[in-house]
């Protein structure tokens, strides 16, 4: 199942960006390695985290689903943006 949504998120990232995506580019938005990327898309193995996280947002309304991913958004966001000031500070 994980497989298939990941899947199902790489087709519409690669529609909206108007490019093939790679496991590297999938895996630096998720944050892991490119192996990890590869062994999860052909279901090696299954992130059981990730499992989890989707049937609890799958149990909310969609209004309160995509809050909550907004809100996930707006905090990486700024936790990356932090990472890239204190890489420039290091510089």
């Amino acid at each position: 199942q994980v497989q298939a949504t990941l899947g199902q998120i790489m087709r519409r990232r690669q529609v909206s960006h108007g490019r093939r995506l790679t496991y590297r580019d999938l895996a630096q938005m998720a944050g892991t390695s490119e192996r990890t990327m590869a062994e999860w898309m052909r279901g090696a193995t299954s992130p059981m985290a990730m499992s989890g996280l989707l049937n609890l947002m799958s149990a909310l309304e969609m209004d309160d689903a995509m809050e909550v991913l907004t809100l996930w958004r707006e905090t990486a966001a700024q936790k990356h943006s932090g990472a890239e000031t204190g890489q420039e500070i290091q510089k």
